[in-house]
């Protein structure tokens, strides 16, 4: 017996409405494999420098003249429509100095670092708004847009990081690890810390595409740390003369630049006519707080980043 026609009809259009939605659903597994690369900013938060009030949290010690770059690049592979993983590696160098701070402490204090970071992470990415892979991409003949180009997703993950705090003293800038400048390794004092430390990224990033292969994304980053001495700074001052001692002696350079970055505190006078001198008198007084041991340090990265997907040649499409 032969449907009838309308029947008949009514069951094209089902198909034929049916089909392209089941063909843009399965699209995404076309465009799954994703290189990026990009530029952007670094900020350091830890216990140099600061904002220009007293040493506060994250944001609130945000200080941007220690703003340095970041240059990153990696691959994404796309899991499902809204799950992606995404590997990264990144250079960048970090700063912080006492002398942009706020804090009366940190003034007097009058540390300065500088340090290479490298950076190796591993990241997921949940897409709160999914990115479209349909016809809205500058197709000919067709008008309207089909869903937007905008896609947001947040991230999170795991990493490994290697760093290396320097200090300035005469115009050249020395490694601060080996020197021990809170009396690591020797008598009394802590173990010396290790530049490999780990790292959790979490933060959010925004993804515009300019066709179905290319698009530009902006994220934004925060590195919580597993150690508290990117900055070379933690726990309590040592004494000057015994870390001399044990980099060269007080009469070489290196014994000199060590005893002094240790402890280059200066005496500040107040607006009452008082004084302050971070550290006590130099040779420093041994046991008087340097840093804060009881929290790591974070930085944050924000990268703008070009990104490009392979069309993968294998399809689901129906060929019609």
């Amino acid at each position: 017996m032969r449907k009838p026609f309308y029947l008949r009809q009514l069951v094209s259009l089902f198909i034929l409405f049916l089909v392209p939605q089941i063909s843009e659903a399965q699209r995404w597994k076309r465009y799954r494999h994703e290189v990026w690369g990009g530029l952007g900013g670094t900020n350091f938060m830890g216990e140099l420098g600061g904002g220009k009030q007293e040493a506060q949290d994250l944001f609130m010690d945000f200080d941007a003249k220690s703003s340095r770059y970041v240059i990153a690049a990696g691959y994404r592979n796309k899991l499902d429509e809204i799950f992606s993983l995404k590997g990264g590696l990144a250079f960048s160098r970090i700063y912080g100095s006492d002398r942009f701070a706020g804090d009366i402490y940190r003034q007097s204090r009058n540390l300065t670092f500088r340090s290479p970071v490298v950076e190796l992470t591993g990241q997921g990415e949940v897409f709160f708004i999914r990115e479209k892979t349909s016809n809205r991409y500058r197709t000919r003949g067709i008008r309207g847009a089909i869903g937007s180009g905008l896609s947001a997703s947040l991230t999170g993950g795991l990493g490994l990081i290697y760093f290396n705090p320097r200090g300035e003293y005469n115009g050249k800038w020395y490694s601060l690890q080996p020197m021990g400048t809170e009396g690591q390794g020797l008598p009394g004092g802590p173990d010396k810390y290790k530049r490999i430390a780990m790292v959790i990224p979490f933060g959010i990033s925004a993804k515009y595409s300019i066709n179905r292969n290319v698009s530009i994304s902006l994220e934004y980053n925060f590195r919580f740390t597993f150690t508290d001495y990117m900055d070379d700074v933690s726990g309590y001052y040592y004494d000057a003369d015994a870390i001399a001692n044990a980099n060269g002696g007080i009469n070489s350079e290196t014994g000199q630049a060590a005893a002094y970055l240790s402890n280059p505190a200066f005496r500040i006078e107040r607006e009452d006519g008082t004084s302050f001198l971070a550290g006590g008198q130099y040779p420093s007084n041994p046991a008087q707080q340097r840093g804060d041991g009881t929290t790591n340090n974070t930085y944050m990265f924000a990268i703008l980043a070009l990104n490009y997907k392979f069309t993968s040649k294998k399809t689901n499409r129906p060929k019609f």
